[in-house]
């Protein structure tokens, strides 16, 4: 007697899975793999929910992968660095002069001197660090900070970390 290929279709539960054969399990394993792949979560049923679904929707868990702009020099005076789709790294300096504009968070691992605006596309979570705190002007989805008047001294030159509290920009130091 020739055995189907196909997959049973009530194959979900530890006592149905003892009656396959070994070439019914390897197809089982295969379709739920396929499934896993697609994105497709796996519902496990146990004898008291047998009417349980063979598999529910995915779920929400770690966000898509965000994008990242790496610069691995300084910025110099008059560059503007735009970069709508995500987060913004410079390994190096950002001259006064020069501007950064990020759909995300903005990352500089050297002195901040010139114009920093993240949060472009929306994101009132996005920040803006630094090793050494010089800028002309910081925004965060919209609000704005000017360096002649809302600066504090003692801020000046250190690691510092911009971001929202409500619609208040916060300064702390990071040292």
């Amino acid at each position: 007697m020739k055995r189907s290929s196909a997959v049973p279709k009530r194959a979900t539960r530890s006592s149905d899975l003892s009656a396959l054969s070994k070439r019914e399990l390897v197809a089982l394993v295969s379709e739920l793999q396929a499934r896993v792949e697609q994105g497709q979560v796996i519902a496990v049923v146990s004898p008291e929910s047998p009417s349980m679904p063979d598999t529910a929707p995915a779920q929400p868990g770690r966000p898509a992968h965000i994008p990242c702009l790496v610069i691995d020099e300084s910025v110099r005076s008059g560059q503007v660095i735009e970069f709508h789709q995500g987060d913004v790294t410079v390994v190096g300096s950002v001259g006064s002069g020069a501007e950064i504009v990020a759909g995300g968070s903005i990352h500089v691992y050297g002195t901040l001197r010139g114009r920093a605006l993240a949060g472009t596309a929306g994101d009132p979570t996005a920040r803006i660090f630094c090793r050494r705190f010089q800028p002309e002007i910081l925004a965060i989805n919209g609000s704005y900070r000017l360096a002649d008047n809302f600066f504090s001294a003692e801020l000046w030159d250190r690691a510092v970390q911009a971001r929202l509290e409500g619609m208040t920009m916060s300064l702390t130091p990071l040292d």
